[in-house]
């Protein structure tokens, strides 16, 4: 079976909502050539579970895991083959499918984060002329804010554009936070985001307050949908 193949095999396992954006992305627009896919069917036949394995600018010698299932059996057996013992992974999983992924590996750094969506109608941008834009030699947007001196005081960009939705993350420099500067670049961002016909989601640890709260003052909504990450190793 082909890896085109395997996608298509394993689409209905995911759905077009803010809670499977990241996972849908990976597992079935991610660069082929940087995602192995493991696929695994209940006795029926029926595909059960799959496991994502994905090199990601995000970390270049931890591979991010993502995994979707509602068969335990298929799932941890799906993760069994998917990590190699001995290497770290990065997972980004849904909180019901933390039991299987510790029964197959050890777990540290977990991290419950809350999935926050923009809807055009509800965007309130705020303009700064110190922000500026661009993109990166593979596509991705990007918004900064230099610094005084050397670096920036703040940025953000796209982690991954999917054809319905772009991930935005921001950085702010300790010594400027609180100013309103990860605001600004957040808006820079999530309107190109929303001029190329995608929507904008923002992903934060839900005990992150001041994040929560430069969320929803661009508007974006918590979608409810949570999603646990950290990083692994299999047992």
């Amino acid at each position: 079976m082909t890896q085109a193949d395997t996608r298509t095999v394993i689409a209905p396992l995911l759905t077009t909502a803010p809670a499977d954006a990241l996972a849908a992305y990976f597992a079935l627009e991610h660069d082929p050539r940087r995602a192995r896919l493991i696929v695994r069917a209940d006795p029926a036949g029926r595909v059960a579970a799959f496991v994502a394995v994905c090199q990601t600018g995000m970390d270049l010698f931890r591979p991010l895991v993502v995994a979707r299932g509602d068969d335990s059996i298929a799932l941890r057996d799906a993760l069994r083959e998917a990590l190699a013992p001995g290497r770290q992974y990065l997972f980004s999983i849904p909180p019901s499918a933390r039991p299987d992924l510790e029964v197959v590996a050890h777990l540290h750094g977990e991290i419950m984060v809350a999935t926050f969506a923009l809807q055009r109608n509800d965007f309130k941008p705020v303009v700064n002329i110190l922000v500026q834009t661009s993109r990166t030699p593979d596509g991705q947007l990007r918004a900064s804010i230099p610094a005084r001196g050397e670096g920036l005081a703040a940025e953000a960009g796209t982690s991954w554009i999917s054809s319905r939705y772009a991930e935005v993350f921001v950085s702010v420099a300790e010594s400027v936070r609180g100013r309103g500067l990860g605001r600004s670049v957040v808006s820079a961002v999530s309107a190109q985001v929303l001029d190329m016909g995608r929507i904008p989601l923002y992903m934060t640890a839900l005990e992150n307050e001041p994040s929560r709260r430069l969320a929803l003052a661009l508007g974006y909504h918590d979608t409810g949908a949570r999603e646990l990450t950290g990083a692994c190793a299999r047992r």
